[in-house]
């Protein structure tokens, strides 16, 4: 009898065992918590190109987050400096001088003449010593309006070449568009006072990517590479840098005051790296 009860007992366990199993299998997932926390991939919106695959896109942009590149560049200063008052001291010096140097020598040449015959030298400094200043004096009186006319004119020309200070017509900060495509910082664009336009990346930093290209675009809130390369749209450069204070020059004849958004864009695989949607300057 007993042999018969430990067989229907070692049956029993061996049947329940694999279901106690399956059964824990199924419901251990209920019964315990587990976080799981994956980040997105760098490439998830990125276009692949047909001779890539998406894990090698993956691999490059990823590689490329890591590089540090920091360009630093001032805004670049007016062609011609100074001010009105400047040029007008700058054009009286030189009138002056020359008004003086005339009568100097008008002076000395008449005085000379004058005291020459039957004076012992003495005498012809004394006399060359009170006719200088009576000269001077009067052909200043005669030069000065000549002189302020000659001042004012050159001072109105030397104005007219002196560079006005930019004007900022545009600016905006950028932002990321997701964890791992980050930007901050500001852009601005100016009008130059030569008629040209610039663009400023100031205390700028990007997330670093494979063949980076700064685009100005009439979309505010660009969302995907249509939005980016819609019409419109200037690809002004390649980014030079993911850091730092950058200028762009706006090719000549564009209409500046069409953009509304300046982008970080990463050409071969048309994904966004931050965008600064752009606000007039009143």
């Amino acid at each position: 009898m007993f042999p018969r009860k430990r067989v229907i007992a070692i049956g029993t366990a061996v049947v329940l065992i694999p279901v106690v199993a399956i059964a824990w299998w199924l419901l251990s997932p209920l019964l315990m918590n587990t976080t799981v926390d994956e980040e997105f991939p760098f490439a998830f919106n990125a276009e692949v190109p047909p001779d890539m695959t998406r894990a090698g896109v993956e691999q490059i942009m990823e590689g490329m987050a890591k590089v540090d590149q920091e360009i630093i560049e001032a805004m670049p200063e007016p062609v011609n400096g100074g001010s009105i008052p400047e040029a007008m001291a700058d054009a009286m010096t030189g009138a002056v001088m020359d008004v003086m140097s005339e009568s100097m020598i008008d002076a000395v040449t008449k005085t000379s003449i004058e005291s020459m015959p039957g004076n012992t030298p003495d005498e012809m400094k004394n006399e060359m010593a009170q006719a200088i200043p009576e000269a001077m004096k009067d052909a200043l009186a005669d030069a000065m309006k000549e002189v302020m006319a000659q001042a004012m004119s050159q001072a109105v020309t030397n104005a007219g070449s002196i560079a006005a200070s930019p004007v900022k017509v545009k600016a905006g900060d950028f932002a990321g568009v997701d964890r791992f495509h980050t930007g901050s910082g500001r852009a601005a664009i100016y009008r130059l006072p030569d008629g040209s336009s610039l663009l400023r990346l100031e205390d700028f930093e990007v997330t670093n990517g494979p063949d980076l290209r700064v685009i100005l675009t009439s979309v505010r809130n660009p969302e995907g590479a249509g939005d980016v390369t819609a019409l419109g749209h200037l690809e002004v450069a390649k980014l030079k840098g993911n850091r730092g204070n950058q200028n762009y020059e706006i090719p000549g004849g564009v209409d500046i005051t069409s953009f509304q958004s300046v982008v970080i864009f990463c050409s071969p695989f048309r994904v966004i790296f931050s965008v600064a949607p752009l606000q007039d300057i009143t």
